[in-house]
């Protein structure tokens, strides 16, 4: 199961078990009131009594919750394809949180729509409550607590995408107070002539090239079931744990990316008048885990094995190729969809002992 449907599943659970407690209070302190002041329902042969303290109003509850549910996370997946997360972190509140509200009231319709076809509903006593003032008092809190609780998940998605669902676990768990060691793989990518293009393009250009690409990366990691653990620069660095790469996902996110820019080529080459490449080096084995900082929590990793993917990843441009990777880990990979070139034992910047370096290209 991928992280997003984990996530969308966490919602959907969220809004059915939020809406259900509510009613749940309704319905126990209506029924609490009548045993206390020892009402009979029947005697009094009032429907929308009799419905409000009927379990109806969970299945009711329950179904609005689904559809709500439903209908935030359709939003959500919309707005994701539409690049919606490239304007500000407030102002992509404040626009899911006032289409979220419209959502509401159409998931109210719909609920109401559709309990209204059964005959224990009380439809006629209901529309005579409409002048009511109290209920139109009712109403106006219900909609204020809904409208906290969508602007309060809505934060809460953008600082779960802001971290990173694995991050922000961690973080709050405080699974890295205390530094461990975990065994995992680093991809290094960076983009090829940066030096060059930021001479031609300018800052401000050069640094939305940057940011475009990182957009089309930002776009595939979930599908290969990648932690991003930082930009530095034009510098994009992945990570996984080795005991979740089942598969070459480590090699095949770098192609994904790869063509993703050519496809786009057009595109680039009309805002920027060049098509980005980026080379890559990758290595894996332990590295120290460890949250630092109070101010700005993060998740740091230490160790040998990220020189190494960086080492590999700079020295690309002198053996003419996009990608090394290690043979060390080559060998734990099972992919034969690419072309490998034996660069032999090579002595690495900063290293005592020469690495096995191979060459990766596409078929």
């Amino acid at each position: 199961m991928s992280k997003k449907v984990k996530l969308y599943t966490i919602i959907l659970v969220y809004w059915v078990t939020i809406v259900d407690m509510v009613a749940y209070f309704g319905l126990s302190s209506i029924r609490g009131f009548v045993e206390v002041a020892a009402i009979d329902v029947k005697s009094l042969q009032s429907p929308l009594i009799t419905y409000w303290v009927s379990p109806f109003q969970i299945y009711e509850s329950t179904l609005f919750g689904i559809f709500f549910g439903v209908l935030f996370i359709a939003v959500n997946e919309l707005s994701d394809r539409l690049e919606v997360q490239r304007l500000s972190f407030g102002r992509v509140i404040l626009m899911k949180s006032s289409i979220y509200l419209s959502g509401f009231i159409v998931s109210l319709c719909l609920v109401y729509f559709i309990m209204s076809q059964f005959s224990f509903f009380p439809k006629a006593e209901l529309e005579q409550l409409r002048a009511e003032k109290s209920v139109f008092v009712l109403l106006i809190l219900a909609f204020f607590f809904v409208g906290f609780q969508i602007v309060l998940i809505n934060f809460m998605l953008q600082t779960v995408i802001k971290f990173g669902t694995n991050n922000l676990f961690n973080i709050l768990s405080g699974k890295y107070r205390t530094p461990i060691v975990e065994s995992r793989v680093f991809l290094f990518m960076d983009l090829k002539s940066s030096t060059t293009y930021a001479e031609r393009l300018g800052s401000i250009k050069y640094s939305n090239m940057i940011k475009d690409c990182i957009d089309e990366i930002n776009r595939i990691v979930d599908d290969y079931h990648a932690d991003i653990y930082q930009y530095v620069g034009d510098e994009i660095v992945l990570t996984w744990k080795k005991d979740s790469l089942s598969d070459s996902s480590c090699l095949n996110i770098y192609f994904a990316f790869q063509n993703n820019l050519k496809k786009k080529g057009s595109y680039y080459q009309e805002r920027y008048g060049v098509v980005p490449e980026f080379k890559a080096g990758i290595h894996g084995g332990d590295v120290t885990v460890a949250e630092i900082g109070n101010v700005k929590r993060d998740i740091a990793y230490y160790g040998d094995v990220l020189n190494t993917a960086s080492r590999l990843q700079s020295i690309c441009n002198d053996y003419g190729e996009h990608m090394l990777i290690s043979r060390t880990l080559l060998n734990q990979l099972s992919s034969n969809s690419y072309e490998y070139g034996n660069l032999g034992k090579l002595q690495l910047k900063g290293k005592v002992e020469a690495v096995d370096v191979v060459s990766v290209r596409e078929r």
